[in-house]
């Protein structure tokens, strides 16, 4: 019974481990990402003329308009490669950029559109002080299109400068790629006046991401050259490998739950043995084969799910605690303690497999020890 319930324990809190991990790549990634994104099917860039369409979309929230582009960034006389992300006022309402902010601001409407907003890494790398009485100066340069590097070299590059205005920190990932500006100077950077990288949408309540991406109506007036794209099917390799661990440690949990009933089979043989001469008293009164196969095989099956729920409560109790307190901590990640997140779908389906595995084993392994044991003497 105890080896069922440290197994049931375990199952419950690897689980609740991967589920914490899946649920932590969500939020970080949620941090710059919409939970659903209009991109082009084809290309880089999409029309800036669709935004009459979502406007009239009673499932759509907010919209907010995207450019993002690689670039360089200088300052005090160092230079790095970046992604530059250029966002209108909206960006927030389908974000959470402003929880990611440790200095200064991005501005919620950016009033000064030379103002960026740099990764912590960025920041570092450049050794820029944010001050936004006095804010520093860098350059933003990206190549002109139409433009061969080859030939025109430094004349092939559209520099401008910009005030380093805040800073934010989300992941070590995302700290040392991204930067942040008004969407009207990423389109002077960029040379984009007609067209946009994407639109960051978030649904309406009521709505979620996948009812808008099967709603045919929106799907056929937005057109052929652009898709809806959600959160998950952009991060769609860590979910699927994140996924695929969880169910692999699964099955392999479920082989040590088989291997441990056979714990039971032990159990059940020496009471057979033990109880041998009692079963012949009750045999003599009358009682069956089949009486006997059906009392021991609901006392193997009592010991799986008195196992089973007791692991289960351990399990639980472990997993709340761990939310609440953090026990485990993780000391200079992003979350101050390891992520995990309880699943009542992923619970039943334990102790299903639990009393299932324990049903069963429970029956097949009694008659076997019946007729091995009672009937063949």
């Amino acid at each position: 019974m105890f080896v069922i319930a440290l197994v049931t324990a375990a199952m419950i809190i690897v689980l609740s481990a991967f589920n914490g991990l899946e649920n932590l790549v969500s939020e970080i990634f949620g941090t710059l990402d919409a939970e659903l994104a209009l991109v082009p099917l084809s290309g880089e860039v999409v029309s800036d003329t669709l935004s009459s369409i979502l406007d009239e979309h009673e499932g759509i929230a907010y919209y907010s308009k995207v450019i993002e582009n690689e670039a360089i960034i200088r300052s005090n006389g160092k230079t790095l490669a970046c992604s530059v992300l250029g966002v209108d006022a909206r960006f927030n309402d389908v974000s959470r950029l402003d929880s990611a902010i440790v200095m200064g601001g991005w501005g919620a409407s950016y009033s000064d559109k030379d103002c960026v907003c740099l990764g912590y890494g960025i920041k570092s790398e450049l050794q820029i002080f944010i001050d936004t009485n006095n804010p520093e100066i860098v350059s933003l340069g990206a190549p002109i299109r139409g433009k061969k590097l080859s030939r025109n070299r430094e004349r092939a590059f559209r520099t401008i400068p910009a005030l380093a205005c805040g800073a934010f920190s989300i992941n070590s990932d995302l700290d040392t790629r991204y930067a942040i500006t008004s969407l009207s100077f990423a389109r002077e950077l960029f040379d984009r006046t007609e067209h946009i990288s994407r639109y960051e949408i978030s649904p309406a309540e009521g709505y979620t991401a996948e009812d808008l991406m099967t709603d045919d109506l929106l799907i056929a007036a937005l057109g052929d050259k652009v898709k809806l794209r959600s959160r998950a099917e952009k991060n769609k390799f860590i979910t699927q490998t994140n996924k695929a661990e969880k169910w692999a440690t699964f099955v392999i949990l479920s082989f040590i739950l088989v291997v441990a009933a056979f714990n039971i089979l032990a159990s059940l043989t020496m009471l057979l043995i033990d109880k041998k001469s009692d079963i012949e008293v009750f045999k003599a009164m009358g009682m069956t084969n089949r009486d006997l196969e059906r009392t021991f095989s609901i006392q193997g099956l009592a010991i799986n799910i008195v196992g089973g729920f007791v692991g289960l409560a351990l399990g639980v109790l472990l997993v709340l605690g761990q939310t609440r307190y953090g026990w485990i901590e993780l000391s200079g990640s992003v979350v101050p303690a390891y992520p995990v997140k309880l699943v009542m779908t992923d619970v039943l389906g334990i102790l299903a497999i639990v009393i299932g595995i324990g049903g069963i084993g429970s029956a097949a392994m009694v008659k076997y020890l019946i007729r091995k044991i009672v009937i063949r003497e």
